[in-house]
Order: C-alpha cells, then structure tokens, then sequence
C-alpha cells in the first residue's frame, strides 16, 4: 500500500483484495474474545450498512483491548 491523504495508506493497482467468502470457515486465532468479534462480522455481511458499521466498530474496540493488553502481559 502507497502513502494516501494524511498519511493514510491506499490500495496500489496490483494489490489483492479479496476478502475472505462468507461461506468459508474462519480459522480460529487462538484467542476467545478476537474469534467471537471475528465471528460476529462474518455474520453480519448481508445485513444493512448500519448494522455492518455498528458491529465493525465493536469488533474494533475489542481489537484494539487485545492489542493493548498483550503490551502488557
């Protein structure tokens, strides 16, 4: 990913995104809590925009916890 506006990154022509296909098994992280927030926004992906970005920033704040308490362990 290139530099994007303030910093931001941007997709570059070449680069994959493909995201993983709702009918495929996620395979677990070995952590509870990231795989139940994971699991929650595979369910979500047919549901209305709103409810996409209000789980999305659930699942956010979980990871972000997870993230700062391995700093910490």
């Amino acid at each position: 990913m290139g530099p994007g506006m303030q910093g931001r990154p941007v997709m570059d022509a070449g680069e994959d995104m493909s995201v993983t296909d709702p009918g495929t098994a996620r395979e677990p992280t070995g952590d509870h809590a990231v795989d139940e927030v994971l699991g929650q926004l595979d369910n979500v992906t047919n549901e209305p925009l709103d409810i996409q970005i209000e789980v999305s920033e659930r699942v956010h704040r979980v990871l972000q916890g997870r993230l700062a308490d391995l700093g910490q362990e």
